[in-house]
């Protein structure tokens, strides 16, 4: 029964092997940087496909041994869920690619790591997030980090539990927290503060931007 560190660490092992084998296919890549560009856009977004499946699995099993820790009180199986994303990884990777147009192509090679790691690790938070909203013993989730950035400490504060069904997740390049489920048969603690739910919105206004850096700076 994995806890949610060593589910975490184990997270963090797919989505390095699924850089890694990324990396290789830029390496192997030749010819002008058209052609390796082309590559890379019919390959990586299948290394991340593949990678998908572990990470999302992984993330399907610790969410059932949670919810036997946790002693949840109703019937439920968790599911992968990978959401499809093709358009969206071939316009990443198209990002990562522009390098290789220019006097440093070696720059391709962080790019890439950044999107595979992201978009390798999404489907994890995704099966804990969605079968969050499917299991009706669930209450919420909370976020776990190992310190990391300003941003995701804030995020992770006092093991807030992020109860609102449309609370995102976000994340940032090389991001490695994960999301641990929160049931009903717990003492979860506290909700998550309203600065914890500006934080995770996907679009904020200049104001609230404003806002939040003056709060994470004084803060963390």
């Amino acid at each position: 029964m994995l806890t949610a560190s060593e589910s975490k660490a184990a997270l963090t092992l797919v989505t390095g092997e699924a850089v890694s084998t990324t990396l290789r296919l830029l390496g192997r890549a030749s010819g002008s940087p058209e052609q390796q560009r082309a590559i890379l856009l019919d390959g990586v977004p299948d290394v991340i496909n593949y990678y998908s499946f572990g990470s999302s699995a992984l993330a399907a099993d610790y969410y059932d041994d949670e919810r036997e820790r946790q002693a949840a009180p109703k019937l439920y199986v968790a599911e992968p869920v990978i959401v499809e994303r093709t358009e969206k990884i071939r316009r990443a990777v198209a990002w990562a690619a522009d390098p290789l147009f220019t006097d440093d192509p070696s720059a391709t090679g962080g790019r890439l790591a950044d999107v595979v790691q992201l978009e390798t690790a999404r489907p994890y938070r995704d099966t804990i997030l969605a079968n969050r909203q499917r299991d009706p013993s669930a209450v919420g989730w909370r976020r776990i980090t190992n310190g990391g950035c300003k941003l995701c400490r804030m995020l992770a504060d006092r093991g807030a539990v992020y109860s609102d069904t449309t609370a995102r997740f976000a994340t940032h390049g090389h991001c490695k927290c994960t999301a641990q489920p929160v049931f009903t048969s717990s003492d979860y603690g506290e909700e998550a503060s309203v600065m914890q739910y500006l934080a995770s919105r996907k679009r904020r206004t200049p104001a609230q931007r404003a806002v939040l850096r003056e709060y994470l700076n004084t803060n963390y």
